[in-house]
């Protein structure tokens, strides 16, 4: 069993949250452990990515990285559920 909790604003700026392409503002709770996995679309990541690489990082990390089609809430569940289904053993608390 467990619950996600969406902020208050995410219905009214859906189309905003997914047009930018990133989402990190979900908090998803299982068995006392709490997760905040961060939400990218292909593009989007692709562009945060090359944007680190020119900066002369070298390397890109995202702690909680979770790749979806569409930054929607359709898709973020989807992705959550089957997180869930592997223990999220893929996510640190």
């Amino acid at each position: 069993m467990f619950s996600v909790r969406w902020p208050h604003y995410f219905d009214e700026q859906a189309p905003l949250i997914e047009a930018k392409g990133w989402f990190s503002d979900v908090l998803v709770e299982r068995e006392g452990q709490y997760y905040r996995p961060v939400f990218y679309d292909p593009v989007r990541l692709g562009q945060e990515i090359a944007e680190e690489m020119s900066n002369g990082a070298g390397f890109f990390r995202e702690p909680n990285l979770v790749v979806v089609d569409r930054v929607t809430r359709d898709h973020i569940e989807a992705a959550i559920s089957a997180l869930v289904d592997n223990g999220f053993n893929l996510l640190p608390e």
